[in-house]
């Protein structure tokens, strides 16, 4: 395994590793988690591909700095990380908040630098303030009061909260006795920073990114209670992309690839096996 770390262009150190040979996936987190989450498809997709998994700047093992709190600097320090690693021909997934984070991916550097040969958007909404039917976030329709009160759960009840929010991720939530590393995990995006991003994440809007993508999109949604009709919204997502391809999981609930890593893990690898 390779790993170390990335210094980008505005000083933050973004933590990665590498496993396997081959044509490269890169795994990019949702909010409050790590890399460490895909350690099932890393297993399973390192024997015919380079499997690449990062932490997000204030999450896991990379810097808790006081800036870069925003979805599309995420997305830059992925380009960074990308570039450093020389990768090409990517297949690049997105994980709820990474998500978003892959479509400003595509916004500002997708077909200029040319390194994406598909995009993955693993049980994510591209705008959770959007009023739409289809959007199965719970702060739906601009609930500025509900991002209020999720961010003073999160700053003044931390550990009650992750444990609360974890929980969410299984469809019948309750979180397995193998996973009870999670919480732990996820309680080192220190509540300011996570504060910052998802209150980013929630008053951003990238629902026009979706029809401009020109490379295969892979959507993989899953019912939970982090989006209770995630399904319905996947196939809203998938229909706004020209070459959008839904995949439904019914039993994996938020955490689908790792729940369900053997059947993700297929879908993955012959996705991209279909992409030239």
């Amino acid at each position: 395994m390779q790993q170390g770390f990335v210094k980008t262009s505005d000083g933050a150190y973004i933590y990665y590793e590498v496993e396997g040979e081959g044509r490269p996936i890169v795994f990019v987190h949702g909010w409050s988690c790590s890399g460490r989450f895909y350690a099932r498809n890393v297993e399973g997709l390192k024997d015919r591909f380079k499997v690449v998994t990062l932490d997000l700047r204030g999450h896991g093992r990379s810097s808790k700095g006081t800036d870069g709190y925003t979805i599309d600097r995420l997305a830059q320090d992925v380009h960074e990380v990308i570039e450093a690693l020389k990768l090409e021909g990517v297949f690049l997934l997105g994980w709820s908040m990474g998500g978003p984070t892959v479509l400003s991916y595509w916004k500002q550097f997708g077909q200029k630098c040319g390194h994406l040969a598909a995009l993955g958007l693993i049980d994510m909404t591209p705008y959770p303030f959007h009023p739409g039917e289809w959007n199965s976030h719970g702060l739906k329709n601009f609930n500025a009061e509900g991002f209020n009160a999720f961010a003073a759960g999160f700053t003044y009840n931390h550990e009650a909260f992750v444990n609360g929010f974890v929980k969410k991720m299984f469809v019948d939530g309750t979180l397995p006795e193998e996973l009870n590393w999670i919480v732990p995990e996820c309680m080192k995006l220190l509540p300011h920073i996570g504060v910052a991003l998802y209150g980013d994440y929630c008053y951003s809007d990238y629902t026009d990114v979706l029809p401009a993508i020109t490379v295969p999109v892979l959507v993989t949604p899953c019912d939970s209670g982090i989006f209770p009709k995630s399904v319905a919204q996947g196939e809203w997502i998938a229909a706004q992309c020209p070459n959008g391809k839904n995949v439904p999981f019914y039993k994996g609930g938020h955490m689908l690839f790792w729940v369900e890593a053997e059947k993700f893990n297929a879908a993955v690898a012959e996705f991209f096996d279909s992409v030239k």
